[in-house]
């Protein structure tokens, strides 16, 4: 059984990683803020197992019972491979740094970066004994090496995010069965995040007309074909701990 945990599964790429992972190989658990129903049904319409909780991980105090509780729905004797895809994610604030204030901070690196890491460090323990692929895929953003104005803490969170996994590579380089870490960058794809910051002002994101245009001209990747690519390299032979993926690079 191929365990798989995605976070942020109720939209966007996490709920279209979570629909093309409906197969009956995979046992999926799903972590997101609402309940997506839909992929609840066809999961059972399927015979697929797919476990779902109900959380925000802005709350990163809860993260490791969080993390507990998710553990206990994996049968390790059972496990072929065990995979954390850290999809979650938030672009706001979209503010220039001086407008940005403390709750806003915290909430953006709180979800993007200190509960990834959490949950990842956990899933290392919990795996550790295991003699099988292990692997965790962070996804990352081009904003993590190009910096935006008025996307300061995005591009920041995204960086943090993008270094966690390369030391991640860096300490298990000599483990005999280590857990691998990659993070990929999945382009601009057409979800809400997307909305968001077309619907952001000028003043606060001088930027905004790029993203407007992308639009306009259909440049936005779609969230399926996005999906395609992480899968593939979720099962990929290859797959380069510590490394950080472009998609318009594969």
């Amino acid at each position: 059984m191929n365990y798989i945990i995605i976070t942020g599964a109720s939209k966007g790429l996490g709920e279209a990683l979570t629909q093309k992972l409906i197969q009956k190989e995979n046992h999926l658990i799903c972590i997101a803020r609402t309940k997506n129903n839909n992929l609840i049904d066809e999961a059972e319409k399927n015979g697929v197992k797919l476990d779902y909780f109900e959380y925000d991980l802005n709350n990163t105090t809860g993260v490791e019972e969080l993390s507990n509780k998710i553990f206990t729905n994996i049968d390790k004797g059972n496990a072929k491979t065990i995979s954390l895809i850290n999809n979650a994610g938030v672009v706001d604030p979209i503010k220039l740094v001086d407008n940005v204030y403390t709750n806003e901070i915290q909430k953006s690196l709180n979800v993007n970066v200190v509960a990834p890491m959490i949950l990842t460090s956990a899933f290392m323990r919990f795996t550790a004994d295991l003699k099988i692929e292990k692997r965790v895929i962070n996804i990352s953003s081009a904003a993590g090496k190009s910096p935006y104005p008025g996307w300061g803490c995005y591009c920041t969170s995204k960086a943090a995010l993008d270094m966690f996994t390369q030391c991640i590579g860096a300490e298990q380089a000599e483990v005999e069965f280590p857990t691998k870490a990659l993070s990929f960058a999945p382009g601009v794809i057409d979800t809400e995040m997307q909305v968001q910051i077309r619907s952001s002002k000028q003043e606060d994101f001088p930027l905004i007309n790029t993203f407007v245009g992308l639009k306009e001209k259909g440049r936005l990747l779609q969230p399926a074909y996005v999906a395609d690519k992480v899968i593939e390299l979720l099962f990929a032979e290859e797959f380069k701990n510590g490394s950080i993926v472009d998609i318009y690079k594969l």
